[in-house]
């Protein structure tokens, strides 16, 4: 019944605008769960409460939830709870800026991924531990964790993925000074979205190698990519910005 009313309300008004009654719903779920020891029920109320709490700026109640949330779905022997908890506590140490504890947790939840054989969230939170490795100055760590997503996602057939994967180690690369190796990343990048069809990833690629073929002296190759970029999705330059997808 709560997980209809909840349907309900986030398709009617919105999650944000029906924060306050979802949140209620939820908080009345826990109440039972705790009640009768149902440990399941807890970890989906506590992740339901964590997630509002996020979406609202309360990260740091939501970072106490999520933890909350681990013991439950460790109590009740869940991996997907346990999973998707520990990746949630790395979401909000990031939210917080933590870097290091954020790719403590990315990490620890993707050790439960390789040791389940769940690809797809490998694939997903190699990335995610890459971008925090990136913003902790990591470098190294962060080219080995994009370079085993886009592994992954070449594995699962997910050609525009792939690309993003290739795309961030291009800019990590350009980060670390090897402007060469970025060049040639970003050109693999850029065929590979070519071929899923991702025209504002091909043009923000193409936007990327002018700015790296500026950096190694060659402004008329930089003119070229850049009026590619403009051809595929006119002259805005904030369409032609690149977000990891795991930010």
């Amino acid at each position: 019944l709560v997980a209809g009313l909840v349907r309900a309300l986030a398709e009617h008004r919105g999650t944000a605008a029906a924060a306050p009654e979802l949140y209620g719903l939820h908080r009345l779920v826990l109440d039972v769960a705790e009640r009768r020891s149902l440990y399941r029920e807890q970890a989906a109320a506590l992740l339901n409460i964590a997630d509002l709490d996020a979406e609202t700026g309360r990260t740091r109640e939501a970072l106490e939830r999520y933890r909350a949330a681990l013991d439950a779905g460790r109590a009740a022997n869940d991996p997907y709870a346990t999973g998707r908890a520990m990746e949630s506590v790395g979401g909000a140490y990031q939210e917080l800026s933590d870097w290091h504890r954020a790719a403590d947790w990315f990490g620890r939840a993707l050790a439960q991924a390789l040791a389940r054989g769940e690809r797809a969230d490998e694939a997903r939170l190699y990335g995610r531990l890459g971008n925090a490795h990136t913003h902790a100055g990591r470098y190294g760590d962060a080219l080995r964790a994009w370079r085993a997503a886009a592994a992954g996602y070449r594995k699962l057939g997910d050609v525009p993925g792939q690309a993003k994967a290739l795309s961030e180690m291009a800019r990590i690369q350009e980060y670390a000074g090897r402007p060469e190796e970025s060049l040639h990343t970003c050109r693999e990048a850029v065929d590979l979205a070519r071929r899923a069809g991702d025209l504002r990833l091909q043009a923000a690629l193409q936007v990327r190698l002018a700015d790296t073929l500026d950096r190694l002296g060659d402004p008329a190759a930089a003119r070229l990519h850049r009026s590619a970029a403009d051809k595929l999705l006119g002259d805005d330059p904030a369409a032609c910005e690149i977000r990891s997808g795991n930010d």
